[in-house]
This record gives C-alpha cells, sequence and structure tokens, in this order.
C-alpha cells in the first residue's frame, strides 16, 4: 500500500539501536524490529502514513519489517554494514558505527520512534510478542496490511478513509 523509503527505513533502525544504547536498554532483534513496528504505527495512526513503508511480515514473534529485518542481518547487499550483529547465545545483538541521518527524519517521525522507545523499549520479549500479535497480526495471513495496522492504533475515521483513499490510488496508478 505504501512504498518504502529505504533511507528512512535505515535511518529509523539506527536511530533506535542508537537511541537504545544511550538509554542502555537492550539492542536485540526481536525489540528493534518491534520497535520499528511501534513507530511505524504511530506515525500512521497520526498522520496517514508510515515512517518507512516498508512490508510487515506476520511472523511467529509478531510483525516483522521485511527489508529492515534483512538490513539488520546484513542480507541486504546493497546495505551490508549499515548494522552489526552479534550473538550472544540465542539472543541477536545490534550495533552500529553509523551516525543517524536526522536530516532524512523529519519531527513528527523523530517523535514516533521516540514514542515508540519511550512506551515499549522497557518491554521484555514476551511482552513485547503478545502485544504485538494484535489485531492486525492475528487477522493477517502473511503480509500485515496497514489498514489492519491503523486499525489497531485506534486511529481517527479521518485517517482511515485517507489509507483507503490512499490504497485505492495505488491501486489506480498500476493499472
Amino acid at each position: 500500500m505504501f512504498n518504502i523509503d529505504k533511507s528512512k527505513s535505515i535511518n529509523s533502525l539506527i536511530y533506535i539501536i542508537k537511541e537504545l544504547k544511550k538509554r542502555q536498554k537492550k539492542t536485540d532483534l526481536h525489540k528493534v524490529m518491534k520497535l520499528l513496528y511501534f513507530a511505524d504505527r504511530e506515525h500512521l495512526v497520526k498522520y496517514g502514513f508510515p515512517i518507512s513503508g516498508d512490508t510487515y511480515l506476520k511472523q511467529t514473534f509478531g510483525p516483522v519489517p521485511s527489508f529492515m529485518n534483512y538490513v539488520a542481518k546484513n542480507e541486504q547487499h546493497d546495505f551490508k554494514g549499515c548494522v552489526d550483529i552479534k550473538r550472544k547465545g540465542r539472543v541477536s545483538i545490534l550495533s552500529t558505527k553509523k551516525d543517524v541521518d536526522l536530516d532524512d527524519l523529519s519531527q513528527s517521525e523523530i517523535e514516533a520512534l521516540n514514542f515508540a522507545i519511550s512506551n515499549f523499549s522497557d518491554y521484555t520479549f514476551e511482552e513485547l510478542t503478545e502485544i504485538s500479535h494484535d489485531y492486525a497480526w492475528t487477522n493477517s495471513d502473511w503480509e500485515i496490511d496497514y489498514l489492519k495496522i491503523a486499525i489497531e492504533g485506534n486511529a481517527s475515521e479521518d485517517i482511515i478513509a485517507f489509507i483507503k483513499q490512499n490504497e485505492i490510488n495505488n491501486k489506480i496508478s498500476f493499472l
């Protein structure tokens, strides 16, 4: 429904890793992926579009942003080295030496990222899994539709209508 903005996606990923580190919080892969989901959901609900436009996939432990997951795991050839990943037992810890390009993120996007970090970074693996198994996750087969994410986030009727219109416009542009 939305086009992925790879630059915003990568800067969001780096921003979350840097902020978690600064706040002395864990930077495990699961937590970072869930914080990206909650940030995208927050921005979607408030403004009618997500930060990244990434495709969220229904995975066992909740929604996962496809592109950012590949980048974090260094499986996206064009973006190898953006993020370092180290295994500690069964946990994958993320770090980065890259700087965030704050010019690439709007004030509202930074606010949504901070919202996700402030509200969800203290949750355990199990808690993040449970709360991300929400309406959007439950009612999806594989790809999680942004409209379902907006409904889960209690988007206003105006935002829901805006997202639906955007979906119609995107389908027309492909004809």
